[in-house]
């Protein structure tokens, strides 16, 4: 039985935010209102990025590498915003909580495009 991209890609995003919260509650003890808002965030922005690709995907193929990278950039800029106004910079580690997050759900978005590349190829 082959597995759903999809179903892998949500996966690993909730797989992704339980390992985080819970270093962040119980082995860093901080206050789990920032996580959750920052999880929130991302939640929103990943599925608007999957949505994204899927419409860049079905109105012009050619072009999904380059928009995936234009996207990437652009998820740079929101998280950037979004840490300024979270204040991460008073919680001890904030690099540790905010790269690591990025590049995972970064990975999840290059992994879903390229499973539409790959499957676009072999149509």
């Amino acid at each position: 039985m082959k597995s759903n991209p999809n179903i892998l890609v949500v996966v690993l995003f909730f797989l992704t935010f339980l390992i985080h919260f819970s270093l962040w509650k119980f082995v860093f003890h901080l206050d789990e209102i920032i996580i959750i808002k920052f999880y929130l965030f991302l939640s929103v922005m990943f599925m608007m990025m999957i949505t994204l690709i899927i419409l860049i995907n079905r109105v012009a193929p050619e072009f999904l590498g380059l928009s995936v990278i234009g996207l990437i950039l652009l998820k740079f800029g929101l998280m950037y915003l979004i840490r300024r106004k979270l204040n991460f910079e008073t919680i001890p580690g904030y690099k540790f909580h905010f790269i690591i997050p990025y590049f995972v759900l970064t990975a999840l978005l290059t992994y879903y495009a390229i499973g539409l590349i790959n499957h676009d190829k072999k149509q």
